[in-house]
């Protein structure tokens, strides 16, 4: 068991958390394991709690409501996501999304690497979260298969968890919390539930895989999983198909033609579809200007996003805000 480490000294974990600590104004003091801090002004009402694991990850915990509008900085590490979100937090996460977000208890499960963005926030809006971020040296510990799978599943997860363990891993990382109906966690409860969590996520993750076997798909259905990942954590940038198989280390004929059998879509209109699901989310949470909801689904000129919007939906960008129903917890 590693143990757990109350410095918030600037290093690759802190990255988990700082962004939220500094740009909310936040102090943390210690209590037992955990880190817990609150602040209260004229940008938000915001309460966190974090609890550092050395060498293996965080656990992170926030209840944010946002009272002025602002740009929020985050950063990510390589390892794996798995997070309860409300539905204003779900909106600026990089998953596929998967039915109508609830106003809380909406389980996602995404891989990362080392980035650094920033997400529009708007007043009013309730950044409600618990997630535990794992570092492929806590899967390593495990060997063998279940390694193995692990370690695919950073590499291609991006996704909300439905028709699967999500009411179970929802559960679980609100116990660890008081800021969702749970408890501070000493070192060894703690432990012992992030590993429920990272055993209930692979084990999905495995059975479907499973499923794919026997159906004589799983290669396809890898690769597939692989780009749909790229894409959603690089909807601001550029996506050609030519940058995706070159990044995939496929060619882009294979990855096409993988692509049309596994989801009947082509990759090049996967990818639009996407940029416009993200920014639907972020239209509908608020009053994000639109400029910023381009660049951050890609497109440079707000003009060239005006246009593809309203190809896809039929209206512009500010009329879908107004006659949308914006989701409310």
């Amino acid at each position: 068991m590693g143990r757990i480490r109350n410095a918030a000294a600037h290093d690759p974990l802190s990255d988990l958390y700082l962004p939220q600590i500094e740009q909310f104004r936040i102090p943390l003091v210690e209590r037992g394991a955990a880190l817990t801090g609150s602040a209260s002004h004229e940008d938000a009402d915001a309460r966190v709690v974090v609890y550092r694991m050395d060498a293996f990850g965080v656990v992170t915990s926030h209840r944010i409501r946002v009272k002025r509008a602002m740009p929020f900085v985050e950063r990510g590490v390589p390892g794996l996501c798995v997070t309860t979100l409300s539905a204003d937090s779900l909106a600026l996460c990089p998953v596929a999304r998967s039915g109508r977000p609830r106003a809380a208890g909406n389980v996602a499960v995404f891989g990362q690497e080392r980035y650094e963005r920033s997400c529009p926030l708007r007043a009013g809006s309730v950044q409600d979260a618990v997630s535990v971020t794992l570092l492929p040296d806590w899967f390593r510990r495990w060997e063998g298969p279940s390694e193995a799978a692990a370690l695919r599943l950073i590499e291609t997860a991006a996704e909300t968890c439905v028709n699967g363990p999500e009411r179970s891993l929802d559960a679980l990382l609100r116990s660890v919390t008081p800021l969702f109906g749970g408890a501070l966690a000493d070192e060894r409860r703690l432990f012992r539930c992030v590993e429920k969590v990272a055993a209930l996520t692979v084990a999905w993750y495995v059975e479907r895989e499973r499923a794919e076997a026997a159906c004589g798909t799983l290669g396809q259905a890898r690769l597939v999983r692989a780009a749909r990942h790229l894409v959603l954590q690089h909807l601001q940038e550029d996506l050609s198909l030519a940058r995706i198989a070159h990044d995939l280390l496929v060619s882009r004929t294979r990855l096409c033609e993988a692509f049309r059998r596994e989801t009947g879509e082509g990759l090049g209109s996967y990818v639009k579809r996407a940029r416009m699901e993200r920014a639907e989310a972020l239209l509908a949470v608020g009053a994000v200007p639109v400029a910023e909801v381009a660049r951050a689904v890609g497109y440079g000129r707000t003009a060239s996003f005006t246009v593809a919007f309203e190809r896809a939906h039929g209206c512009s960008p500010s009329a879908w805000r107004r006659s949308s129903r914006v989701v409310r917890p």
